[in-house]
């Protein structure tokens, strides 16, 4: 998914296939009532050595975001760490194609027209050329492959980058201003939490995606309202209509992951310098979400 293989947009691969993991299907997303005080999608625990701030990432937004809250402009300017999920810089655009590719070349029995059916598959071909694409250059990988493409590129054209995106931005202000940074994961281990999907799980996935991809703009932005209010009820509202279909994809893709941070979430509190922790904001609400598995472990959240 770059230039090299003709993807439109200049589009990373990297950024593109580490965010729309974390995106929900479509769905039928609705939102809550805004809560009656202004919030933010952040969180600090105070430990009785440092302060850590838990701040939910869109991967994909626009630039009508910015500027962010401040709030959020003094958590990094406190921080002397800042973590994210993944190193973005860890591979160049080149390096991360051939990684992604890698993952998502088919086993026997896994390529796009042998898992669809014929209407799905037909279905996937106006789909691909809706976004200026065509569904050859799908031809030899994975369904989840093509349902991640598709959804990214119907994102960036309703104007949703991942330029813009919270984790982004604050990983080249930590490069400006030589902050420590460290990472829970590396983009190798979200590429494989994609690889792993059977060929069940990418056949419905592959289907919905399809079947709701008109209604992209109304649930992305319901997202996006619910994280500009700090609507951690709303945000999880969506999740789980989301998921619904998907229980094992939102286990992996969320629950285990969070789980995985876990220790490593604890030993920041342990330290002397302030962190700023940037996650996806789907992390920190639902079932086993980063701020329940804390609060099991003694470490109460504030909202900000």
């Amino acid at each position: 998914m770059i230039r090299a293989i003709s993807l439109p947009h200049g589009l990373k691969t990297g950024l593109i296939a580490a965010a729309v993991a974390l995106l929900p299907s479509p769905g039928h997303a609705q939102v809550s009532d805004s809560p009656s005080e202004p919030s933010h999608f952040l969180w600090e625990i105070q430990s009785p050595t440092n302060t850590v701030y838990l701040l939910g990432s869109l991967h994909f937004l626009d630039e009508e975001q910015y500027p962010l809250p401040d709030v959020m402009q003094e958590a990094f300017e406190d921080a002397e760490v800042v973590v994210f999920e993944a190193d973005l810089g860890s591979l160049d655009e080149v390096e991360t194609a051939a990684v992604l590719l890698e993952r998502a070349r088919p086993e026997p029995g896994e390529m796009l027209a042998e898992v669809l059916s014929e209407e799905t598959y037909g279905l996937a071909a106006q789909t691909a050329a809706e976004v200026g694409m065509t569904l050859a250059l799908f031809e030899p990988f994975e369904p989840w492959f093509f349902s991640i493409s598709i959804t990214a590129l119907k994102l960036v054209d309703l104007g949703f980058e991942p330029r813009y995106g919270i984790d982004q931005h604050f990983y080249e202000r930590s490069q400006a201003a030589a902050k420590s940074m460290r990472f829970l994961e590396t983009i190798e281990d979200q590429f494989d939490l994609l690889d792993q999907l059977s060929v069940d799980e990418q056949r419905q996935f592959t289907e919905q995606t399809l079947k709701e991809i008109d209604l992209v703009e109304a649930a992305f932005e319901a997202m996006v309202t619910a994280w500009s209010t700090g609507d951690s009820d709303g945000l999880e509202a969506i999740l789980i209509s989301s998921f619904e279909d998907y229980p094992q994809m939102q286990r992996r893709l969320l629950s285990d992951r969070n789980r995985n941070w876990l220790p490593q979430l604890e030993s920041f509190l342990q330290e002397d310098e302030d962190y700023l922790v940037i996650v996806g904001a789907l992390h920190l609400v639902g079932p086993d979400n980063v701020l329940d598995l804390l609060a099991q472990q003694g470490y109460q959240a504030e909202q900000l």
